[in-house]
Order: C-alpha cells, then structure tokens, then sequence
C-alpha cells in the first residue's frame, strides 16, 4: 500500500503528434522562379550595359538604350506586326499571331511604346515558362532536379531568348503547360494550352504526338480524349484570318518561303551545316553560326539518347516527353531557313524538354552541375554580346 507521504506517480503527458508541414509545390515553383528571373535580369542589364559601352566615350546608357540594343531580328519584326499588322510585306504572315497580339495588347494598357511591351510579355512568359518547368520536373525526378532544371534553362546559350523580344518563352511556357497538364490528367486544358502555342509557332503541333503516347498508356478512351485535337486550333484560326485578311489560307507558308525555308531528308540539315561551316574561315560568322546550331543540336542529341540509355534514363511512362523532344530535334535537323541550313537551332533546343530534364538529372554529380553552369552563363553572356552587336550569327 502506497504510503501517504509518498507522492503519487503522475503519468507523463502523451507526446503531441508530429506536424507534417503541407508542402504547395505551386509556392516552392514560383519562389525559385523569381530568384532565378531576379538574377538572370539583373546579369542581362550588367552584361549589356557593358557592351554598349565600347566606342561611345563619354555615354552612359540608360535603359532605353539597352532595350534598343536587344531589338533586333525577330524582335523588330514582332514589334512592327504589333503595330502595323500583317500588311508590310510577304514574310511577314510567318511570324505567328499570339505574340504579337498580346504585345499590342499591353501596349494599349502600359506606356513604354511596342518594344517594351514586348519586353513585359516576354518577361512575364519566362517567369511562367520557369515555374511550370519547375512544376514539371519535381512531378517527373523530385525537387533538386527542379530547381537545377529551372537554372539550366536560363543558363542556357541560348537562353537570353527567353527574356528581350522574342516569343520563346511565351511558346515554351504555353509546350510545357500542356505537357504537364496532359501529365496530370487535365486533358481540356492540355488541349487549350496547345491550340495557344499552335498559334505562337507551327512546332506547338508537334504536342499532339507526346499527349497522345500519354493518353494511350492510361488505355481508357473517354470523352476527354477530344481535348488533344484542340492542338491544332491556333494553326487554323490564323489559317481563316490569312484567308480573310490577305487572301489566302496558307499566307504564313508561303511567307516561310520567302525567307528561304526548306526541308531536308531528317538529318540532312545537320550535314549540310557541318559542310557549311568547314567551308568558310574558323572564325568567319558563318562559321561560327553553323558551328554553334550543329554543335549544340549533337549535344542535344547525345543528350536524348542518355534519356532511354544508362543510369539517368526516364522511366517507360515518360515516354512523352522523350517523344516531345526526339520530335524537336528531328524537324530542327531537317530545316534550312535562309540559305542556313538550321538556322536558330541552336535556340530552339531549348523547346527539347527532355534534354533539359535529363541534363538536370546528370546535374546530381556536383562537377557535372558547377560545369553547366559555369560554361552555359559564359556562353550565354557572349551570345548576348554578339546579338547586341547585330552579327548575324544568333537570331
């Protein structure tokens, strides 16, 4: 019997169960997106307030005056479409409509004029464009391969594209989209999503083929599957405004024409660039131009192939995005535009999500990942130099 002095045991309170903290990948994207679009515009304005510097003593460059110095090529032909429409010339109609439309769109809403609103679509379309191949990756490979996805893609080459006045980043934003829409099961919006960058470039028609794989391999067939043929949509709603507004249907494909576009036997492009470059001085333009698309299109290729070979390979259900990319590739491989066999190819890659993905994978080795970044900002910084400067090289 317990005596009365002594103190009775107490039992010790129950340990309060462990709180699992509600992880919101749309939150942790969107985070690193920022971070990286912070840092990639801040670089951008440092690298081209630096080469404008040279030769114009006694200047100091205010942003105007960077912004000038981005808009060149394409750039200035969006920005005309903007602001005259498709009546300028007969090349015209090949620069697809979305772009430009939401360019003169915000133009009517901000002041700053056509270029800067280009400028705004196009850095609003990057920020996206890098959240939802943040978003993409975590679903498919984990977090630490998203974050290294999102800064391989804005360290990319090429990847200065993304931000001044081209519809990069709008088209790549609108691919991944549907891709990860189609992933999750989203099928209407996966459509939706492709009909716009149908209409943003004719390569968003390519996205039927990886969402249809993806369709299939669920094998139930339901209403929804109709989503996947509102793809081609854009294409043809730019189809009936060229019929209406300049007499013809396939106005864009004949203004591909008159900027010298032509396809080849797949991989035959590849080849004639190769000869292309070897046949002018090593550092001649041409050169260097056949040099940069070729070479970056044998990386991508080596790339893909890591995608179904070795230990980085996806799994069997991500055949859509291997798809995706093996399709980019190909059509880059058989296209001369301008008497250039690949012509800003080097650039397009960047729509090759799977190569992104698995270079992001390899990226778990640290002197792999320190390499890429280190090597793809230096090449981007030059690229961008050389673009400013108007050679004709990237554009």
């Amino acid at each position: 019997m317990q005596s009365v002095l002594e103190p009775a045991t107490v039992p010790a309170p129950a340990a309060a169960p462990a709180v699992t903290p509600v992880r919101q990948p749309w939150r942790a994207a969107f985070i690193a997106a920022l971070a990286i679009w912070s840092a990639v515009t801040v670089t951008h304005l440092a690298v081209s307030a630096l080469a404008w510097l040279p030769g114009k003593e006694g200047q100091t460059p205010d942003l105007s005056m960077i912004f000038l110095g981005w808009n060149h090529w394409d750039a200035g032909h969006y920005v005309r479409i903007a602001e005259s429409g498709y009546h300028l010339g007969p090349g015209f109609p090949a620069f697809f409509p979305l772009y430009p439309l939401l360019i003169h769109v915000t133009d009517v809403v901000l002041p700053g004029g056509a270029l800067a609103a280009a400028l705004v679509v196009a850095n609003l379309a990057a920020f996206g464009a890098l959240a939802v191949l943040h978003r993409l990756a975590e679903h498919e490979f984990g977090p630490r391969v998203a974050q290294r996805a999102a800064w391989y893609l804005a360290a990319f080459p090429t990847g200065f594209f993304l931000f001044i006045g081209y519809n990069e980043s709008l088209f790549l934003l609108l691919a991944v989209g549907a891709l990860y829409a189609g992933r999750r099961g989203h099928w209407w919006l996966a459509g939706s999503l492709g009909a716009l960058s149908s209409a943003t470039r004719l390569f968003g028609l390519l996205l039927m083929a990886p969402l249809a794989i993806e369709y299939l391999r669920r094998r139930r067939l339901r209403p929804d599957v109709l989503g996947i043929a509102l793809v081609p949509l854009g294409v043809v709603a730019y189809s009936v405004y060229c019929r209406l507004e300049l007499g013809d249907p396939l106005a864009f494909s004949a203004a591909q024409d008159q900027w010298g576009r032509r396809y080849t036997f797949p991989g035959e492009a590849w080849l004639i660039a190769v000869r292309q470059a070897s046949g002018h001085g090593l550092l001649s333009p041409a050169a260097l131009g056949g040099i940069l698309d070729a070479g970056t299109i044998l990386v991508a290729v080596v790339l893909l192939i890591l995608c179904v070979a070795g230990p980085v390979r996806f799994r069997r259900d991500q055949l859509y995005l291997v798809v995706q990319a093996a399709l980019t590739l190909v059509l880059l491989m058989s296209t001369e535009v301008g008497g250039r066999s690949m012509q800003s190819a080097a650039r397009y890659t960047m729509e090759a999500v799977a190569v992104i993905l698995v270079l992001a994978r390899l990226g778990a080795n640290r002197l792999v990942d320190r390499s890429v970044l280190m090597i793809g900002a230096a090449l981007h910084a030059v690229l961008l130099v050389v673009f400013m400067t108007g050679t004709f090289l990237v554009g």
